[in-house]
Protein backbone atom coordinates (compact mmCIF):
# COMPACT_ATOMS: atom_id res chain seq x y z
CA UNK A 1 0.00 0.00 0.00
CA UNK A 2 1.17 3.30 -0.96
CA UNK A 3 2.06 5.99 2.11
CA UNK A 4 -0.31 8.05 0.20
CA UNK A 5 -2.89 5.80 1.05
CA UNK A 6 -4.22 7.44 4.57
CA UNK A 7 -7.10 9.02 5.43
CA UNK A 8 -6.20 12.36 6.82
CA UNK A 9 -9.33 14.06 8.86
CA UNK A 10 -9.29 17.59 10.52
CA UNK A 11 -11.14 17.96 13.46
CA UNK A 12 -9.29 21.16 15.24
CA UNK A 13 -10.40 24.21 13.28
CA UNK A 14 -13.05 22.48 11.25
CA UNK A 15 -14.16 19.01 9.79
CA UNK A 16 -12.19 17.76 6.23
CA UNK A 17 -11.16 14.82 5.51
CA UNK A 18 -8.81 14.14 2.82
CA UNK A 19 -7.80 10.61 1.18
CA UNK A 20 -4.62 10.08 -1.46
CA UNK A 21 -4.51 13.86 -1.35
CA UNK A 22 -7.67 14.86 -2.76
CA UNK A 23 -10.52 16.74 -0.17
CA UNK A 24 -13.59 14.32 -0.08
CA UNK A 25 -17.05 16.36 -0.84
CA UNK A 26 -19.67 15.69 2.56
CA UNK A 27 -22.06 18.08 1.64
CA UNK A 28 -22.11 21.57 3.18
CA UNK A 29 -24.52 21.10 6.36
CA UNK A 30 -21.74 19.38 8.93
CA UNK A 31 -24.33 19.54 11.75
CA UNK A 32 -26.53 16.51 10.51
CA UNK A 33 -26.67 13.01 12.61
CA UNK A 34 -24.97 11.14 9.85
CA UNK A 35 -22.20 13.83 9.85
CA UNK A 36 -22.07 13.88 13.61
CA UNK A 37 -22.19 10.11 13.68
CA UNK A 38 -19.10 9.77 11.54
CA UNK A 39 -17.33 12.50 13.76
CA UNK A 40 -18.28 10.60 17.19
CA UNK A 41 -16.73 7.28 15.30
CA UNK A 42 -13.51 8.91 14.24
CA UNK A 43 -12.94 10.55 17.47
CA UNK A 44 -13.09 7.65 19.09
CA UNK A 45 -10.59 5.74 17.10
CA UNK A 46 -9.26 2.07 17.68
CA UNK A 47 -11.44 2.17 21.23
CA UNK A 48 -14.43 2.61 19.42
CA UNK A 49 -17.73 3.94 21.02
CA UNK A 50 -20.27 2.19 23.42
CA UNK A 51 -23.91 1.85 21.34
CA UNK A 52 -25.29 3.45 24.54
CA UNK A 53 -22.39 6.55 24.50
CA UNK A 54 -23.77 6.75 20.22
CA UNK A 55 -26.98 7.19 21.11
CA UNK A 56 -26.64 9.76 24.06
CA UNK A 57 -24.36 12.10 22.17
CA UNK A 58 -26.17 11.72 18.80
CA UNK A 59 -29.52 11.86 20.28
CA UNK A 60 -29.12 14.05 23.96
CA UNK A 61 -32.27 15.68 25.32
CA UNK A 62 -34.77 13.59 22.58
CA UNK A 63 -36.42 11.11 24.86
CA UNK A 64 -39.65 10.65 22.24
CA UNK A 65 -39.23 8.22 19.49
CA UNK A 66 -37.07 4.87 19.01
CA UNK A 67 -33.43 6.18 19.48
CA UNK A 68 -32.01 2.58 18.81
CA UNK A 69 -33.82 2.35 15.42
CA UNK A 70 -32.66 6.08 14.69
CA UNK A 71 -29.33 4.96 15.29
CA UNK A 72 -29.54 2.32 12.94
CA UNK A 73 -30.90 4.51 9.80
CA UNK A 74 -28.41 6.71 10.56
CA UNK A 75 -25.70 3.87 10.15
CA UNK A 76 -27.51 3.63 7.02
CA UNK A 77 -26.55 6.42 5.54
CA UNK A 78 -23.91 6.93 6.75
CA UNK A 79 -23.05 3.85 4.80
CA UNK A 80 -24.29 4.99 1.77
CA UNK A 81 -22.90 8.33 1.77
CA UNK A 82 -19.30 7.65 2.28
CA UNK A 83 -19.79 4.92 -1.08
CA UNK A 84 -20.18 8.40 -3.21
CA UNK A 85 -16.91 9.99 -2.03
CA UNK A 86 -13.23 8.59 -3.53
CA UNK A 87 -12.89 6.25 -0.99
CA UNK A 88 -12.68 2.76 -1.30
CA UNK A 89 -15.89 0.50 -1.11
CA UNK A 90 -15.82 -0.99 2.29
CA UNK A 91 -18.41 -1.19 4.89
CA UNK A 92 -16.58 1.26 7.35
CA UNK A 93 -19.14 0.79 10.16
CA UNK A 94 -17.93 -2.34 12.59
CA UNK A 95 -20.10 -3.68 15.38
CA UNK A 96 -18.72 -5.67 17.75
CA UNK A 97 -19.78 -6.89 21.84
CA UNK A 98 -21.80 -3.52 22.21
CA UNK A 99 -19.46 -0.95 20.52
CA UNK A 100 -19.31 0.59 17.40
CA UNK A 101 -15.46 1.71 14.86
CA UNK A 102 -14.66 3.41 12.30
CA UNK A 103 -12.92 0.32 10.07
CA UNK A 104 -10.68 0.28 6.79
CA UNK A 105 -8.37 -1.36 4.99
CA UNK A 106 -6.28 1.61 4.99
CA UNK A 107 -5.18 3.78 8.06
CA UNK A 108 -6.54 6.94 9.87
CA UNK A 109 -4.93 9.78 11.13
CA UNK A 110 -7.08 12.30 13.10
CA UNK A 111 -5.98 15.56 14.46
CA UNK A 112 -6.95 15.97 17.76
CA UNK A 113 -5.99 12.43 18.22
CA UNK A 114 -2.41 12.90 17.08
CA UNK A 115 -2.12 16.10 19.24
CA UNK A 116 -3.10 14.34 22.55
CA UNK A 117 -1.20 11.34 21.31
CA UNK A 118 1.98 13.87 21.64
CA UNK A 119 0.71 14.88 24.88
CA UNK A 120 1.08 11.72 26.37
CA UNK A 121 4.37 11.34 25.20
CA UNK A 122 5.60 14.15 26.25
CA UNK A 123 4.44 13.44 30.01
CA UNK A 124 6.87 10.54 29.83
CA UNK A 125 9.47 12.25 28.53
CA UNK A 126 11.95 15.09 30.35
CA UNK A 127 14.28 17.47 28.83
CA UNK A 128 14.40 18.27 25.27
CA UNK A 129 12.46 15.60 24.16
CA UNK A 130 9.68 16.77 26.12
CA UNK A 131 9.92 20.18 24.75
CA UNK A 132 10.36 18.62 21.04
CA UNK A 133 6.95 16.61 22.12
CA UNK A 134 4.95 19.50 23.08
CA UNK A 135 6.45 22.16 20.56
CA UNK A 136 4.77 19.42 17.94
CA UNK A 137 1.49 19.28 19.57
CA UNK A 138 1.02 23.14 19.66
CA UNK A 139 1.92 22.75 15.98
CA UNK A 140 -0.63 19.96 15.63
CA UNK A 141 -3.23 22.40 17.08
CA UNK A 142 -5.13 24.43 14.75
CA UNK A 143 -8.06 25.79 16.28
CA UNK A 144 -11.14 24.96 18.07
CA UNK A 145 -12.61 21.16 18.54
CA UNK A 146 -15.46 20.95 15.55
CA UNK A 147 -16.63 24.88 15.74
CA UNK A 148 -19.29 24.12 13.75
CA UNK A 149 -20.87 21.89 16.20
CA UNK A 150 -20.30 24.25 19.61
CA UNK A 151 -23.74 24.22 21.13
CA UNK A 152 -23.60 19.74 21.35
CA UNK A 153 -22.31 18.46 24.88
CA UNK A 154 -20.23 16.05 23.99
CA UNK A 155 -18.21 18.89 21.59
CA UNK A 156 -18.22 21.02 24.13
CA UNK A 157 -16.46 19.13 27.02
CA UNK A 158 -14.15 17.75 23.86
CA UNK A 159 -13.17 21.16 23.08
CA UNK A 160 -12.54 22.84 26.17
CA UNK A 161 -10.32 19.81 27.33
CA UNK A 162 -7.98 20.35 24.38
CA UNK A 163 -8.01 23.71 24.65
CA UNK A 164 -6.75 23.25 28.31
CA UNK A 165 -4.12 20.66 26.92
CA UNK A 166 -3.40 23.55 24.41
CA UNK A 167 -2.23 26.22 26.71
CA UNK A 168 -0.86 24.33 29.51
CA UNK A 169 1.83 22.83 26.55
CA UNK A 170 2.01 26.05 25.33
CA UNK A 171 2.84 27.86 28.28
CA UNK A 172 5.60 25.47 28.83
CA UNK A 173 7.12 25.76 25.62
CA UNK A 174 7.09 30.09 26.05
CA UNK A 175 8.88 29.66 29.07
CA UNK A 176 11.17 27.22 28.13
CA UNK A 177 12.13 28.91 24.91
CA UNK A 178 12.32 32.42 26.55
CA UNK A 179 15.33 31.09 28.55
CA UNK A 180 16.78 29.34 25.69
CA UNK A 181 16.61 32.64 23.67
CA UNK A 182 14.41 30.89 20.51
CA UNK A 183 12.48 33.91 20.23
CA UNK A 184 12.13 33.39 16.51
CA UNK A 185 10.74 30.42 16.49
CA UNK A 186 8.53 31.40 19.52
CA UNK A 187 7.15 34.23 18.01
CA UNK A 188 5.50 32.32 15.04
CA UNK A 189 3.79 29.87 17.87
CA UNK A 190 2.70 32.80 19.97
CA UNK A 191 1.63 34.08 16.64
CA UNK A 192 -0.27 30.92 15.83
CA UNK A 193 -1.94 31.47 19.31
CA UNK A 194 -3.11 34.95 19.19
CA UNK A 195 -4.64 34.66 16.10
CA UNK A 196 -6.53 31.30 17.40
CA UNK A 197 -7.45 32.96 20.65
CA UNK A 198 -6.87 36.83 19.90
CA UNK A 199 -8.95 37.55 23.67
CA UNK A 200 -6.56 35.40 25.98
CA UNK A 201 -3.34 37.42 25.91
CA UNK A 202 -1.10 35.62 23.81
CA UNK A 203 0.36 38.71 22.73
CA UNK A 204 2.06 39.67 25.36
CA UNK A 205 4.34 36.65 24.61
CA UNK A 206 4.70 38.28 20.97
CA UNK A 207 5.59 41.60 22.24
CA UNK A 208 7.88 40.01 24.42
CA UNK A 209 9.54 38.28 21.45
CA UNK A 210 8.96 41.55 19.35
CA UNK A 211 11.40 43.28 21.98
CA UNK A 212 14.30 40.81 22.43
CA UNK A 213 14.91 40.54 17.87
CA UNK A 214 15.42 44.42 18.54
CA UNK A 215 11.51 45.44 16.87
CA UNK A 216 10.38 47.44 19.64
CA UNK A 217 8.12 49.54 17.27
CA UNK A 218 6.65 46.87 15.93
CA UNK A 219 5.85 44.95 19.41
CA UNK A 220 4.21 48.68 20.08
CA UNK A 221 2.20 48.59 17.22
CA UNK A 222 0.81 45.49 18.11
CA UNK A 223 -0.31 46.43 21.34
CA UNK A 224 -2.17 49.56 20.08
CA UNK A 225 -3.94 46.69 17.69
CA UNK A 226 -4.26 44.58 20.54
CA UNK A 227 -6.01 47.39 22.28
CA UNK A 228 -8.04 48.49 19.26
CA UNK A 229 -9.42 45.17 19.18
CA UNK A 230 -10.49 44.55 22.80
CA UNK A 231 -12.33 47.90 22.53
CA UNK A 232 -13.79 46.85 19.43
CA UNK A 233 -15.54 43.45 19.92
CA UNK A 234 -14.82 43.41 23.88
CA UNK A 235 -16.22 46.92 24.29
CA UNK A 236 -13.68 47.38 26.98
CA UNK A 237 -9.52 48.37 27.58
CA UNK A 238 -7.40 45.30 27.70
CA UNK A 239 -6.08 43.90 31.18
CA UNK A 240 -4.10 45.44 33.99
CA UNK A 241 -2.08 43.16 33.29
CA UNK A 242 -1.03 43.74 29.28
CA UNK A 243 -1.45 47.07 30.47
CA UNK A 244 1.59 46.43 32.82
CA UNK A 245 3.41 44.65 30.01
CA UNK A 246 3.18 48.02 27.80
CA UNK A 247 4.55 50.14 30.45
CA UNK A 248 7.19 47.84 31.03
CA UNK A 249 8.20 47.36 27.17
CA UNK A 250 7.22 50.81 26.09
CA UNK A 251 10.81 52.02 29.22
CA UNK A 252 12.77 49.67 27.30
CA UNK A 253 12.30 51.97 23.86
CA UNK A 254 15.60 53.69 23.05
CA UNK A 255 16.18 56.13 20.02
CA UNK A 256 19.04 57.04 18.77
CA UNK A 257 21.37 59.81 20.05
CA UNK A 258 20.27 63.63 18.95
CA UNK A 259 21.01 66.71 20.11
CA UNK A 260 18.68 68.92 22.30
CA UNK A 261 17.28 70.48 19.31
CA UNK A 262 15.78 67.70 17.66
CA UNK A 263 14.65 65.96 20.42
CA UNK A 264 12.60 69.30 21.14
CA UNK A 265 11.23 68.91 17.61
CA UNK A 266 10.44 65.36 17.65
CA UNK A 267 8.11 66.24 21.08
CA UNK A 268 6.44 69.14 19.53
CA UNK A 269 2.78 68.63 18.52
CA UNK A 270 2.03 68.85 14.63
CA UNK A 271 -0.42 71.36 13.42
CA UNK A 272 -1.20 72.78 16.73
CA UNK A 273 -4.53 71.20 16.35
CA UNK A 274 -7.62 73.09 18.27
CA UNK A 275 -9.63 71.14 20.77
CA UNK A 276 -8.75 68.77 23.36
CA UNK A 277 -6.16 66.48 23.00
CA UNK A 278 -6.75 62.50 22.35
CA UNK A 279 -4.41 59.99 23.16
CA UNK A 280 -4.45 56.01 24.41
CA UNK A 281 -5.34 54.88 27.32
CA UNK A 282 -2.10 54.07 28.45
CA UNK A 283 -1.36 57.47 27.86
CA UNK A 284 -4.35 58.59 29.82
CA UNK A 285 -3.29 56.66 32.76
CA UNK A 286 0.17 58.36 33.22
CA UNK A 287 -1.30 61.56 32.58
CA UNK A 288 -3.70 61.08 35.41
CA UNK A 289 -1.36 59.99 37.55
CA UNK A 290 1.11 63.13 36.79
CA UNK A 291 -1.90 65.09 37.21
CA UNK A 292 -2.74 64.17 40.93
CA UNK A 293 1.11 64.82 41.38
CA UNK A 294 1.10 68.25 40.14
CA UNK A 295 -1.75 68.68 42.40
CA UNK A 296 -0.21 68.37 45.37
CA UNK A 297 1.91 71.14 44.51
CA UNK A 298 -0.31 73.80 43.13
CA UNK A 299 -3.37 73.20 44.36
CA UNK A 300 -5.17 73.21 40.83
CA UNK A 301 -8.50 72.43 40.58
CA UNK A 302 -8.76 69.40 38.32
CA UNK A 303 -11.88 67.13 37.47
CA UNK A 304 -12.53 63.48 35.69
CA UNK A 305 -15.20 63.37 33.28
CA UNK A 306 -16.87 60.04 32.07
CA UNK A 307 -19.08 60.22 29.55
CA UNK A 308 -21.47 57.40 28.83
CA UNK A 309 -22.84 56.46 25.64
CA UNK A 310 -27.00 55.92 25.49
CA UNK A 311 -28.65 54.65 22.42
CA UNK A 312 -32.89 53.62 23.03
CA UNK A 313 -33.18 52.02 19.30
CA UNK A 314 -32.98 48.56 19.47
CA UNK A 315 -31.07 46.11 17.19
CA UNK A 316 -27.97 48.24 16.56
CA UNK A 317 -24.49 46.20 15.51
CA UNK A 318 -21.15 47.58 16.30
CA UNK A 319 -21.09 49.21 13.07
CA UNK A 320 -23.76 51.52 14.36
CA UNK A 321 -22.05 51.64 17.95
CA UNK A 322 -18.92 51.95 16.06
CA UNK A 323 -20.57 55.71 14.29
CA UNK A 324 -21.42 56.68 17.35
CA UNK A 325 -18.70 56.71 19.83
CA UNK A 326 -16.89 58.27 16.48
CA UNK A 327 -19.10 61.31 16.65
CA UNK A 328 -19.29 61.61 20.20
CA UNK A 329 -15.44 61.33 20.07
CA UNK A 330 -15.15 64.27 17.73
CA UNK A 331 -17.69 66.30 19.76
CA UNK A 332 -15.19 65.78 22.98
CA UNK A 333 -12.25 67.44 20.85
CA UNK A 334 -14.27 70.11 19.14
CA UNK A 335 -16.21 71.56 22.73
CA UNK A 336 -12.93 71.19 25.15
CA UNK A 337 -9.73 73.08 25.21
CA UNK A 338 -6.83 72.47 24.47
CA UNK A 339 -5.38 72.10 27.50
CA UNK A 340 -8.37 69.44 28.46
CA UNK A 341 -7.30 65.14 27.63
CA UNK A 342 -9.33 62.63 26.80
CA UNK A 343 -9.33 58.62 25.29
CA UNK A 344 -11.44 55.94 24.59
CA UNK A 345 -12.41 53.63 27.69
CA UNK A 346 -14.81 51.47 25.43
CA UNK A 347 -17.20 52.23 22.44
CA UNK A 348 -19.85 53.48 24.88
CA UNK A 349 -17.75 55.33 27.15
CA UNK A 350 -15.07 58.28 27.35
CA UNK A 351 -12.38 59.93 29.96
CA UNK A 352 -11.87 62.93 30.04
CA UNK A 353 -9.47 65.31 32.02
CA UNK A 354 -10.68 68.34 33.08
CA UNK A 355 -7.75 70.89 34.14
CA UNK A 356 -8.07 74.09 35.71
CA UNK A 357 -11.74 74.45 35.75
CA UNK A 358 -14.29 74.61 38.99
CA UNK A 359 -17.28 72.71 39.97
CA UNK A 360 -19.85 74.99 38.92
CA UNK A 361 -18.03 75.10 35.24
CA UNK A 362 -17.84 71.27 34.19
CA UNK A 363 -21.59 71.77 33.42
CA UNK A 364 -20.52 74.21 30.25
CA UNK A 365 -18.59 71.92 29.24
CA UNK A 366 -21.21 68.72 29.62
CA UNK A 367 -23.09 71.55 27.50
CA UNK A 368 -20.72 72.26 24.85
CA UNK A 369 -20.02 68.42 24.33
CA UNK A 370 -24.18 67.64 24.19
CA UNK A 371 -24.33 70.78 21.32
CA UNK A 372 -21.63 69.49 19.58
CA UNK A 373 -23.37 66.18 19.48
CA UNK A 374 -26.27 66.78 18.68
CA UNK A 375 -25.14 68.59 15.71
CA UNK A 376 -23.57 64.92 14.58
CA UNK A 377 -26.80 63.17 15.88
CA UNK A 378 -30.07 63.81 15.32
CA UNK A 379 -31.90 60.81 17.42
CA UNK A 380 -33.04 62.04 20.51
CA UNK A 381 -33.20 58.27 21.18
CA UNK A 382 -29.45 59.00 21.48
CA UNK A 383 -28.01 60.55 24.53
CA UNK A 384 -25.01 61.20 26.78
CA UNK A 385 -25.02 60.86 30.50
CA UNK A 386 -21.87 62.51 32.36
CA UNK A 387 -20.02 61.41 35.60
CA UNK A 388 -17.58 64.00 37.42
CA UNK A 389 -15.60 63.78 40.22
CA UNK A 390 -12.86 66.00 41.30
CA UNK A 391 -9.39 64.13 41.36
CA UNK A 392 -7.98 65.09 44.41
CA UNK A 393 -11.35 64.24 46.06
CA UNK A 394 -10.73 60.68 43.75
CA UNK A 395 -7.53 60.17 45.22
CA UNK A 396 -8.44 61.24 49.48
CA UNK A 397 -11.85 58.54 48.92
CA UNK A 398 -10.92 56.00 45.88
CA UNK A 399 -7.20 55.30 45.86
CA UNK A 400 -6.27 52.89 43.09
CA UNK A 401 -9.05 53.97 40.71
CA UNK A 402 -7.11 52.91 38.04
Amino acid sequence: MESEEVLKVQMLGGFTMTYCGKQLQLGKNQTTKVMQLLQLLLNAGPQGISRLGLMERLFDGDMEGDRANNLRVNIFHLRKMLQKTELPKEMYIRTENGRYYFDSSFPVEVDARRFEEHIRQAEQQKGEARLELLKKACYDYTGTFLPALTVDAWVVVEAVHLQNLYFSALEEVCGQMKERGEYTELLELASRAASLYPFDEWQTWQMECLMNLGRPMEAIALYEKTTELYYNELNMPPSERMLEYFRRMSSQVRLNTADFNRIQETLREDGGEKGAYFCSYPSFVDTYRMMVRLMERSGQSVYLLLCTLYDERQGKGIQQRKELSQKLSSSIKEALRRGDVYTCYNLSQYLVILTGIRKEECSIATNRIDACFRKKEGSRRVHISYRMASIIQMTDTESGVF
